[in-house]
């Protein structure tokens, strides 16, 4: 598409208003008590065996090779055994107070099957004074019959060492009319929660599906711990690992600071969408240093994510340490790209334009003090006619914002807070959208 045959028209819609964040305080007390209506893994559970069979959610996946089973023996918080079973990684693992032993067939444990083990049995795994405080500063919204609540990530730690999972950005759902879980998500957690039933005063969901390639477990025995045998929490018993195999969650700073140099490398010309922007994607980093799991890079313009993927996966680390011993390591990778269009092609610069002049125009964003919400509509001429989207644009500081676009069935997020950047973008007309 030319830009000559692209009409916008901006109807603003709302007005200056003092803040965007609406206060989660009163959600807070709600949250938690439904956090820890679902949640296993805590003071005062009913000592529990736990059998889960998991697959992939969708025929596509098949092959994916996601299948297993999870078992679970649990006295404690801090004393429990647990086996997780797949084709390709097995592992025994007890913890007993401050000592843990493991047994695993294979170098690699899984980050989507860590993930899909606890959310079982813990679908947040922050503190509750921790996401009490969280929430307390959090997004609420109301959709039909459900409350959304969403925290962005904060750069003043709320606890030491920094913990990602506390800090970063994190959301959960709740259903209006149960007061349940009805999914979870942060740094190194995501859970759907589904079948609920009650285990001595607990409401725990039977069907928990989770992971980017999504996986669902369904919980076939949780009953009550029955005379287990006198060495079966025992983490000192012979033939264990000497190295335990263990995840941290970092956020990209602390991740960088093990990337080795790599080779340079030019972005592709572009003859769409924008010619500047991030794109962005999450990585498990394995022992050795090495990326092993990756969700597809998300970028300001379709066009790059090819070449930002093979970036992406050429990337080498030195290994990440705690205490002197290599750990599994995941986090968010970004990169800024700039390139320009090839030779001959018109220099269009998609829906970008659109949208900043009609932000300047009443100079919202532009030197401005005071925070806004714009909401507008834009319409473009397509083969089919002329079509209308909707633009909206909630801006705090030069380094606060947030700015949403629809256009047909295509969808475009993208927020800065900082030096921290976060993109959506799906559906076929997204090169229009890209800012």
């Amino acid at each position: 598409m030319k830009a000559s045959q692209m009409i916008c028209v901006f109807l603003l819609s709302s007005a200056w208003i003092t803040t965007t964040f609406v206060a989660a305080e009163d959600m807070s007390g709600i949250a938690n008590k439904a956090v820890g209506k679902s949640t296993l893994d805590q003071p005062g559970t009913h000592p529990f065996h736990l059998k889960a069979t998991y697959a992939p959610s969708l025929e596509r996946d098949k092959a994916s090779n996601r299948t297993g089973e999870i078992e679970i023996w649990w006295q404690s918080p801090t004393k429990w055994r647990r086996e997780v079973r797949s084709p390709e990684f097995h592992q025994i693992a007890i913890v007993d107070g401050q000592k843990e032993w493991q047994k695993n067939d294979g170098n690699y444990f899984p980050e989507w099957l860590r993930e899909l083990s606890e959310a079982m049995i813990r679908p947040v795994p922050i503190p509750a004074d921790a996401l009490s405080k969280r929430i307390k500063t959090a997004e609420v919204h109301h959709v039909f019959t459900q409350t959304n609540i969403e925290w962005q990530a904060i750069s003043t730690p709320l606890s030491t060492p920094p913990n990602e999972q506390i800090d970063g950005k994190g959301y959960l759902a709740l259903s209006d009319k149960t007061g349940l879980l009805l999914y979870t998500g942060g740094p190194g957690f995501n859970g759907l929660y589904h079948d609920f039933k009650d285990f001595h005063g607990r409401m725990i969901a039977y069907t928990v599906a989770a992971g980017y390639v999504e996986v669902t477990a369904k919980i076939s025995v949780l009953e009550d711990l029955a005379a287990t045998p006198e060495d079966y929490f025992n983490a000192t018993a012979p033939g264990g690992d000497g190295e335990p195999i263990q995840t941290v969650v970092l956020d990209e700073s602390n991740l960088r600071k093990n990337l080795l140099p790599g080779k340079s490398f030019d972005w592709p010309a572009l003859q769409d969408g924008p010619l500047e922007g991030v794109v962005w994607t999450e990585v498990v980093v394995d022992r050795t240093g090495t990326i092993r799991e990756m969700i597809p890079p998300i970028a300001d313009n379709p066009g790059v994510k090819e070449a930002a993927e093979q970036t992406f996966r050429s990337m080498q680390f030195s290994p990440i340490l705690r205490d002197g011993i290599p750990v599994q390591a995941m986090g968010r990778l970004s990169l800024r790209f700039k390139t320009v269009r090839p030779s001959g092609i018109e220099n269009f610069d998609s829906a970008h334009n659109y949208f900043e002049r009609g932000r300047k125009v009443s100079c919202l964003g532009s030197g401005s003090s005071e925070p806004y919400l714009l909401r507008a509509e834009f319409q473009i001429a397509t083969k089919s006619g002329i079509q209308t989207g909707r633009y909206e644009d909630t801006w705090i500081s030069a380094t606060k914002w947030k700015r949403e676009a629809w256009f047909g069935s295509s969808h475009l997020v993208r927020t800065e807070e900082g030096d921290k950047y976060y993109v959506i973008s799906e559906g076929p007309e997204i090169n229009l959208l890209a800012w």
